[in-house]
């Protein structure tokens, strides 16, 4: 590992195989093929895997336009700094404040997550009830994943590359042991329309529905680009972190998805998720393996550990971009003298985390208060992904248009866009398709609160621009030693020592 300068995060810190199981670790995707790609059977049926298969295409279109633009914009704002490369300061500093509800609003939803299968599987143990062991589980998860935060970005990604390789382990395993078990109901069929015969959403239609759902378990996998400034040759590791991520993600979500269709049966798969009380993978490795159930236990929790550390750690490098730009506070990006984290963006995310998962968690239980946090980020993120892939074009097209090719900066991007708004529609709960359900309270309070933050953000966006303008200028969000170039493609910027003032 290099040395850090004085002034900044650690660089040369991170390697590819690091960044991308940060990404990787942030989708969960121990939970997700437990808990959320299964979602879309009720629309998809049997034909579930062949959603995930969509879904996975649809991920990858956005992750393209992600990767185009990372090899050109290295900074830890992330997709932020690529709204403001792309179009204005303006755009990068609410992208990135978009950015910070979404990934403070993941720590409270995988701390609840976590909490809820610790208190289920130890409820009654040395004299505490399910109440107070999912809070014992929740804190525990805040509190482990604030340490590696804390530890700084090595020390996390190496940590999410060990967790992240436990929980595909074991769901592999299991996924072939329901393989052999399931015999001669193993079939190719359920990668197209045979199986598709949920009421109302035969055929075709049944997998866009299902692959909507199954595109909202990828969700995190751009946790990468925060670490542009910590990355080793940041412009291929972060652009290859966030499609691998993706790919290798989705690969595993096919076989998941594929093994539990044909061992379920893929004529009754549609009612999958009911089976054992909600928890079919758990029921179903107690079938195989008895007690044996504590192992997927301590995979699943270790998912949700892994995840709320990248989300952690993708969440406050935005929150130190932003307060290095000015337009959030100047301690925020303050850095521990050793580790090159920083210390106070970690101390006010996980203290909000931490007041979010009670408040929620008590308020409404948490199953409930999971998936109320889960939709906050889920309706807060989907628009910035939209926004990043009209950014792409956009961006190449004013700035780099002697590089510009129609595959990779437009028509990749577009396919990506197409794909996202119904996805947003359904995880709004929007009824502008047949497949999507008006959310219930409190699910439907996520979108007020999301619009709420961004009415905010609005108000603050504009006491900027009247007070200090200059901290809008794109080159103050893409201040980074690596940027020079990038930053001279951008018009009316100056460009000085990033220890001085950047202005217009």
């Amino acid at each position: 590992m290099s040395a850090p300068d004085s002034s900044g995060l650690a660089r040369n810190s991170v390697t590819l195989p690091e960044a991308t199981f940060v990404s990787i670790a942030t989708m969960a995707p121990g939970v997700g093929a437990a808990f959320a790609v299964i979602g879309g059977a009720a629309f998809a049926g049997g034909a579930l895997p062949a959603s995930v298969v969509f879904a996975m295409l649809g991920c990858v279109c956005v992750a393209v336009a992600i990767g185009q633009l990372a090899k050109r914009i290295t900074s830890a704002a992330g997709m932020s700094s690529y709204l403001a490369a792309a179009f204005h300061g303006g755009a990068g500093f609410l992208s990135g404040w978009g950015t910070l509800l979404v990934y403070a609003a993941a720590l409270p939803y995988l701390a609840l997550l976590v909490g809820n299968m610790v208190g289920g599987a130890v409820d009654g143990a040395l004299g505490l009830g399910y109440t107070g062991w999912w809070v014992i589980g929740a804190l525990g998860c805040i509190g482990l994943a604030l340490v590696m935060n804390y530890l700084g970005a090595q020390f996390g990604t190496r940590a999410g590359m060990l967790l992240g390789a436990l929980e595909i382990i074991v769901m592999l395993v299991i996924s072939v042991w329901m393989i052999v078990a399931a015999g001669d109901r193993n079939t190719l069929s359920v990668f197209w329309t045979e199986h598709a015969t949920v009421e109302g959403f035969t055929g075709v239609s049944g997998i866009l529905a299902g692959a909507v759902y199954a595109f909202l378990a990828f969700i995190g996998f751009d946790a990468a680009a925060p670490l542009a400034e910590e990355a080793k040759d940041p412009k291929r590791t972060i652009k290859w972190a966030v499609i691998g991520s993706v790919v290798l993600v989705g690969t595993f979500f096919v076989v998941t998805t594929y093994a539990s269709a044909v061992y379920f049966g893929p004529g009754q798969y549609a009612g999958f998720l009911a089976h054992g009380d909600g928890d079919p993978w758990m029921e179903i490795t107690r079938t195989f393996w008895g007690v044996g159930w504590v192992i997927l236990l301590v995979t699943l929790l270790s998912s949700g550990l892994a995840s709320a550390n990248g989300a952690g750690m993708a969440a406050t490098r935005v929150a130190w971009a932003l307060g290095r730009a000015g337009t959030l506070p100047k301690a925020l990006t303050r850095l521990h003298s050793r580790f090159r984290s920083p210390v106070v963006a970690i101390a006010v995310i996980f203290t909000l985390a931490t007041a979010v998962t009670l408040a929620v968690g008590l308020a409404f239980g948490p199953v409930t208060g999971f998936m109320v946090t889960g939709t906050v980020l889920t309706v807060g993120v989907l628009p910035i992904y939209m926004a990043v892939c009209v950014a792409c074009p956009v961006y190449y097209l004013r700035y780099r248009r002697s590089e510009f090719r129609v595959l990779p900066h437009l028509v990749v991007p577009l396919v990506g866009l197409v794909f996202l708004f119904p996805t947003f529609c359904a995880g709004a709960g929007i009824t502008a398709f047949s497949f999507v359900a008006p959310l219930s309270y409190p699910l439907d309070m996520a979108g007020y609160f999301v619009a709420l933050w961004w009415c905010v953000g609005i108000v603050l966006l504009a006491v900027i621009a009247v007070r200090h303008p200059e901290r809008l200028a794109p080159d103050r969000i893409l201040a980074a030693p690596s940027l020079d170039d990038e930053l001279a493609a951008l018009p009316h910027t100056t460009i000085i020592d990033d220890k001085k003032e950047l202005a217009l």
